[in-house]
């Protein structure tokens, strides 16, 4: 029995892929506060060729996202999703396959009741990782998570996963992380 589990641990673990967890404005766009529509996401450089890298070397690419602007009212959560909607299919067409956008639409000080509270779901706490973690199969010592701010590396530490804050070459950044991790 005991080599029986051995061998189904060992199948299990052959069946996990590495991860890439991703903040979204900041580190794949560029944040100019409140970043909802279509025609104002514009993608940092180098990040399609970075995607494009981790899709051909197998990686699971999720998007973990904070979205106070919802809350504050400043856009629609149906927004939201059709921008999320839009941009999966834009990355799909570049060969990039983002298997998950996970957003956080609730903040402390909202100003729509029905967003208004705390919860880690919010970056820094870390429920969107766990929800892709408990999703997928994952293999967190070979996964990693880039951001840019203090949230995002105090959610990706409370999940166990490798953080870099992003830099100018996202490309360059993903390549050097996923040789590490080989």
């Amino acid at each position: 029995m005991k080599k029986i589990n051995k061998k189904k641990r060992k199948i299990s673990s052959f069946l996990k892929k590495p991860a890439a967890f991703l903040d979204r404005d900041g580190t794949i766009n560029y944040d100019y506060g409140y970043v909802y529509k279509y025609s104002e996401f514009k993608l940092r450089p180098y990040v399609l060729k970075g995607l494009k890298y981790l899709t051909n070397n197998k990686y699971l690419i999720f998007i973990v996202t904070n979205q106070a602007g919802i809350a504050k009212g400043k856009f629609k959560i149906s927004d939201l999703r059709i921008l999320h909607k839009r941009l999966i299919k834009f990355f799909n067409k570049n060969g990039i396959s983002i298997k998950e956008i996970q957003y956080c639409p609730y903040h402390p000080n909202a100003i729509i009741n029905k967003y208004k509270k705390k919860t880690s779901l919010r970056k820094p706490g870390n429920l969107m990782i766990k929800k892709l973690k408990n999703k997928w199969r994952i293999d967190i010592k070979k996964s990693f998570m880039i951001g840019d701010k203090k949230s995002d590396k105090l959610a990706a530490l409370k999940s166990k996963l490798y953080f870099e804050y992003v830099k100018k070459n996202f490309y360059n950044q993903v390549k050097k992380i996923a040789e590490k991790k080989i």
